[in-house]
């Protein structure tokens, strides 16, 4: 072994992207924690992707909120209704669906039904953990569940369920789109 200094080296070059990423693509490579490289989101496509996913379950919780409202309850809410503190939360219920619908299956290749089938079961969860909350809420009060309780309870359900099937088609089109794009790049159609 010989005791001469080595020559300063730069920073190593960054291995190439794979063949079939496309270099203008929705994802990147970074390297990760353990040094190896990982595929990742773009900023700009993650940005995009949130908007989208929060957007259409906020607005489509809100929207359902409004016809459960004007259909059950005979008042149509107004803009202070869905923007007040309750309509913040129903937004929140319904951003939360397609995001979690995006992380439970996202770049995995699973088909339509498998995101319907994943949406219906993290709404009807959703769901049911809002109603489990109420019915203990009005047990600690003291209060009896009123006979139209059940059937309240099953349409918020019901509408749940049509709502985690929008979910189900927005988070599994993003999917695919990100999934045909990262192949083949934004200009392999022309």
């Amino acid at each position: 072994m010989s005791d001469e200094p080595r020559p300063p080296q730069g920073p190593p070059e960054p291995p190439p992207a794979p063949p079939d990423l496309a270099p203008d693509g929705p994802t990147e490579l970074v390297e990760g924690n353990d040094g190896e490289l990982v595929e990742r989101l773009s900023a700009g496509t993650a940005t995009l992707l949130l908007a989208w996913l929060i957007g259409t379950g906020a607005a489509s919780a809100l929207l359902a909120a409004w016809i459960f409202a004007a259909f059950l309850l005979g008042r149509r809410l107004g803009a202070a209704d869905l923007f007040s503190s309750i309509g913040f939360y129903v937004a929140l219920f319904g951003a939360s669906g397609p995001t979690l619908l995006w992380l439970t299956g996202r770049a995995q290749g699973h088909s339509l039904g498998w995101f319907a089938w994943t949406a219906a079961k993290i709404g009807v969860a959703m769901i049911g953990s809002i109603l489990l909350v109420v019915g203990l809420g009005l047990l600690m009060v003291g209060a009896g569940f009123g006979p139209g309780f059940l059937p309240v309870s099953a349409i918020l359900v019901g509408t749940t369920l049509l709502l985690s099937m929008l979910w189900a088609i927005v988070t599994w089109s993003a999917d695919r789109y990100i999934a045909g794009e990262r192949v083949e790049g934004p200009d392999a159609g022309s």
